[in-house]
């Protein structure tokens, strides 16, 4: 097999009990790379149309790219892939921390699951050998305790776990699959699926290394980019002293950070804002920095918060999408409610984005008369009500009264409160988006329209584009001039370019933030340097857009149209807002999704991939054989 990759494919059926391995192909891999691409390759092919998302015919993947586990830094990530049960559509979630690593020391590319085991099951994995093992006594304990439990029982505290909490037991349609006590494959309802496959967690423990082409290059690559990142005084620099919290203030400040359910932007819109967003708070409870394997960043940290009404002996530090979420949607200024919130959700398994925006609107609900005291249980879910919100966070887990309704996001429970309620459930596609508003940047707004998982903001770096100049890499395709923020009509081809930039880096299992943010990240040498090929930036867009074409193929053929997405009004500025940093805007989504569609070889209005794309990304037979 080819050097960055194992060569080898697991198939689990948990209603027969069968496992069974297959080589995996070379020429798949060079189409596809790996990540996304091979998954979305193997359920395109392999998943009868229709699949219900919680049934047995669904299937899960675990899937990696060749630069996970080598030497290559932020080389870490992990991604999860199914049919979601959030949107109906395309699913798959990506992770950092040490388990998509000792997925590929443990010799194995992909692990797919399907069926559903007949009682509580995980799966152990290791070299040449996939074990499914009985977890009845996992069942019910939240993802730190199952992980722990897990490497006592094997005697072993290196294996890697990727686990689910008690909400996604409960198939909360939010939730997402945990692993390193609190890295989160968070989205499209990756943790729901697992959930309904009685799944409790994959196990992984490996000895052996991936194998690299050119070592001596790779570690020649490495020193340069470290050595440029660290004289860097740029964002890297920020992600190494505070993380993702670091930008809190600045991205309130400039009106990406939503406010009151997206009613609002800015820090006047939030007074007392300064209690969440001084990074240097958040991280005076910091008592260890925390990185993926191979990261020079290391942008988490682990926290001990012995103050308040909720002390935590350790705990993951909060992401900038939590204490936003937490925080400005829902007027909360208590920056220990949030720590207890976030650690919430990492043990139950709640995605934090999704959680955040549900309980935002349960408040406007409430405000509105909507939902009342009856409904909460006599919980004051009001606006900045932190310990309302840490008790409705515990109805969610255990899908209790109202914690039931939204337990499955806003769309559905906007559904089931009816009277006006839709009016205050913001999402795209059926996903709440990630908290960075297209009124700053409109290039979310892309994004959020037209990448095949609606509504995240992992997949909007085409909003890098949207102040000039920008430089992504360090290449001429990925450096762009002359671009006006708030100009909808020109930015389609760079959005495409960007995108499928973007997703050969996912397919290639590298963190988007050195990929995408640092601007100097070395990738075509980097990947060439492991695999041995000859890959230039014309390859690495080609195989980008066959990913992310397929992507969409697999939406289509699920009965998901372009035209059923669309941006909330309070996303676009439809009013524009009266006050704050971005009083005035409205985005014109119609032109942004319209010329990205184009560019990308789709039809501009409904989205279906042209027949002259299909043949000349090699896609066609395989496409036409599935309509």
């Amino acid at each position: 097999m080819v050097a960055g990759y194992r060569g080898k494919l697991g198939f689990v059926d948990l209603s027969s009990g069968t496992i069974r391995k297959e080589r995996l192909d070379e020429s798949l891999a060079r189409d596809f790379i790996g990540g996304y691409g091979l998954g979305v390759r193997v359920l395109f092919e392999r998943q009868e149309k229709g699949a219900d998302p919680l049934g047995r015919e669904n299937i899960l993947g675990f899937t990696t790219g060749p630069l996970t586990g080598t030497g290559v830094p932020a080389g870490s990530r992990y991604m999860a892939v199914c049919k979601s049960p959030l949107t109906g559509g395309w699913g798959d979630a990506n992770a950092g921390g040490y388990f998509g690593s000792e997925l590929k020391a443990a010799g194995w590319d992909a692990v797919f699951i399907s069926g559903i085991a007949s009682s509580p099951i995980y799966l152990m994995v290791s070299e040449n050998r996939i074990e499914i093992r009985d977890a009845l006594h996992l069942w019910g304990r939240d993802t730190v305790e199952t992980e722990e439990a897990i490497q006592h029982d094997s005697g072993n505290p290196r294996i890697r776990v990727a686990s689910i909490g008690p909400a996604s037991e409960r198939l909360s349609l939010i939730s997402g699959i945990i692993n390193d006590r609190g890295r989160a494959a968070a989205r499209s309802g990756v943790g729901a699926v697992m959930g309904s496959k009685r799944l409790k967690a994959v196990a992984v423990q490996g000895n052996g290394k991936v194998p690299t082409a050119d070592e001596g290059a790779v570690e020649k690559l490495r020193r340069a980019f470290v050595k440029d990142l660290r004289q860097n005084p740029g964002f890297s620099m920020s992600l190494m002293k505070h993380g993702t919290c670091g930008g809190t203030r600045f991205l309130l400040e400039s009106g990406s950070t939503p406010v009151k359910n997206w009613l609002m932007a800015g820090s006047e819109a939030f007074p007392g804002h300064e209690n969440i967003t001084d990074a240097d708070s958040v991280i005076s409870y910091q008592v260890k920095k925390y990185g993926c394997a191979r990261c020079p960043v290391a942008c988490g940290g682990i926290l001990r918060v012995s103050k308040g009404p909720h002390p935590l002996k350790e705990t993951k530090k909060p992401e900038y999408e939590t204490l936003a979420s937490f925080g400005s949607m829902c007027l909360n200024m208590d920056l220990f409610s949030i720590f207890k919130l976030n650690d919430l959700c990492n043990r139950s398994g709640l995605d934090t984005i999704s959680t955040g925006s549900v309980l935002a609107f349960a408040m406007e609900c409430y405000e509105h008369g909507l939902i009342t005291k009856t409904d909460t249980d006599g919980i004051e879910l009001a606006w900045g009500n932190g310990e309302a919100m840490i008790a409705m966070v515990h109805k969610i887990i255990r899908r209790e009264g109202l914690g039931d309704i939204l337990a499955d996001g806003v769309k559905i429970a906007a559904q089931k409160i009816g009277e006006k309620a839709e009016t205050f459930a913001v999402h795209v596609g059926g996903q709440e988006p990630g908290m960075h508003s297209p009124l700053y940047l409109p290039g979310r707004a892309t994004g959020y329209l037209c990448d095949p998982t609606p509504g995240r903001h992992t997949a909007t770096p085409m909003a890098r584009v949207d102040i000039s100049p920008a430089v992504l890499a360090p290449y001429p395709e990925l450096t762009f001039q002359n671009l006006e923020q708030y100009e909808f009509t020109k930015k389609g081809g760079p959005s495409a370019t960007v995108s499928c930039y973007l997703q050969a880096g996912n397919c290639a299992g590298v963190c988007s933030f050195a990929q995408i943010f640092f601007g100097n990240f070395p990738f075509v040498e980097f990947f060439n340097a492991v695999t041995g090929w000859d890959m230039n930036m014309e390859n690495i867009l080609e195989v980008g857009a066959r990913v992310q074409t397929l992507r969409q193929c697999f939406n289509i053929r699920e009965g998901i149209r372009a035209t059923d997405l669309r941006l909330h009004s309070r996303m676009k500025g439809d009013p524009p807002m009266a006050e704050g940093p971005v009083s005035g805007v409205t985005i014109d989504e119609n032109s942004l999704a319209r010329g990205y569609r184009k560019a990308m070889g789709w039809d501009p209005e409904s989205g279906q991939p042209k027949d002259e794309t299909l043949k000349r990304l090699g896609l066609k037979a395989l496409v036409n054989k599935q309509v």
